[in-house]
């Protein structure tokens, strides 16, 4: 005889109704439709979105498909980039931020936006900025597309980097220099990705106080190895504690999704397997009604 949940315990459906998987765990031959089918199939709730998935489809296009698999999108991926010395690739960021924006009034989610890491500022045969000099770069930068957001109904989502990333993804570092920025503009908020957070000491207390800045909440196991860079891995696995961090949303009434972020690229995996991980680990980590 199946058991009969308590009153007021959560179900695992509803569990997994608050997960999302970000399409880069794909690999490269799975369609954005056969991604979203696999994860209805498994009642996985949302999905955040990458360039990939918008680079040959209609907004509307996106909005119904995502509709159709009854899935959230949680994020789009990304926005940003400010300091690229390169015109050409300054040109084709520009595009893909207009197009990420363009699809994010559609599926109605923000869109997360990378700083860029001072690598980037290298003009050919000579040297980076300042670091000072490119975070300044990056809030007038961001000041501009938050602008632009605004005027299209779009919500933007700042994610600090990983201090081992400050040279070729993002030279904004710490949860507070991100909260701060956003803090400044209108309909602008923070990515907490736990794979570029989970060592901040303003951790906790950005989730316990500053829960209405966390427009995106990004989770993963954090491998670490010694002399290797941390490397991302499956959620119940790693030496960084995911479970503490879903209680701590949990507790402070975080009210939306949770994207589980891995990439192919750097992991491949068979995807099954890897949702069906990503959702036994999800109900397993947030604690199973008795």
């Amino acid at each position: 005889m199946p058991t009969v949940p308590r009153r007021g315990a959560v179900t695992e459906l509803e569990t997994l109704r608050r997960l999302a998987v970000s399409y880069y765990a794909a690999p490269p031959a799975c369609s954005l439709e056969t991604f979203c089918e696999l994860l209805a199939h498994r009642g996985i709730g949302g999905i955040a979105l990458t360039a990939a998935a918008v680079e040959d489809r209609e907004p509307e296009e996106l909005r119904r498909l995502l509709s159709t698999h009854n899935l959230t999108c949680t994020s789009l991926n990304s926005a940003g980039y400010f300091l690229h010395a390169d015109p050409r690739r300054a040109a084709a960021q520009a595009d893909l931020d207009a197009r990420l924006l363009e699809c994010a009034a559609a599926v109605d989610a923000p869109v997360n936006v990378i700083p860029g890491g001072i690598e980037h500022t290298r003009g050919e045969g000579g040297r980076p900025l300042p670091l000072e000099d490119a975070r300044s770069r990056v809030e007038d930068a961001l000041a501009s597309l938050a602008g632009t957001a605004s005027s299209a109904g779009v919500l933007l989502s700042l994610e600090p980097i990983h201090p081992l990333g400050l040279t070729d993804k993002g030279c904004v570092n710490q949860l507070s220099h991100a909260r701060s920025l956003a803090a400044a503009l209108p309909g602008c908020g923070i990515t907490l990705d736990f794979f570029h957070s989970w060592w901040d000491a303003d951790l906790a207390g950005t989730v316990a106080s500053a829960t209405e800045q966390l427009y995106v909440v990004q989770v993963c196991g954090v491998q670490t190895d010694g002399a290797d860079p941390p490397r991302r891995t499956d959620m119940a696995k790693g030496d960084a504690d995911v479970a503490g961090l879903l209680t701590a949303l949990s507790a402070a009434g975080y009210p939306g999704l949770v994207e589980y972020e891995v990439f192919y690229q750097q992991r491949p995996q068979e995807l099954d397997g890897l949702l069906d991980r990503a959702a036994r680990d999800f109900v397993s980590l947030n604690g199973r009604p008795d």
